[in-house]
């Protein structure tokens, strides 16, 4: 999937039909970068993710459920108020978390 210092694109499709399933603050891109690729590559599923407002958007097309639980396992390591995952694609989130 590439070199992570070097950040590709977001995948056209995804970003445009995908389901906003997550976002990420206070995170390297690198470290969002190897989030996505070993979840999309755990599950099967098409993922990626771009900036939006200064977060990581992270969104999918496929197995939205099989997605969620591979993000869910890569992000243990990290401190849970920096992400959270949305539902009904909401993509209006106040952060910080409480």
């Amino acid at each position: 999937m590439g070199n992570l210092n070097k950040i590709s694109k977001c995948d056209k499709k995804v970003y445009r039909k995908g389901e906003h399933v997550l976002t990420i603050i206070d995170l390297e891109h690198s470290e969002i970068e190897k989030i996505v690729q070993s979840a999309a590559r755990e599950s099967g599923q098409k993922i990626d993710w771009h900036y939006f407002g200064g977060r990581a958007v992270v969104k999918v097309l496929g197995d939205i459920e099989s997605a969620r639980q591979h993000l869910k396992d890569e992000l243990e390591k990290y401190n849970p108020r920096l992400y959270r995952f949305t539902t009904d694609n909401d993509s209006v989130i106040p952060w910080p978390l409480r």
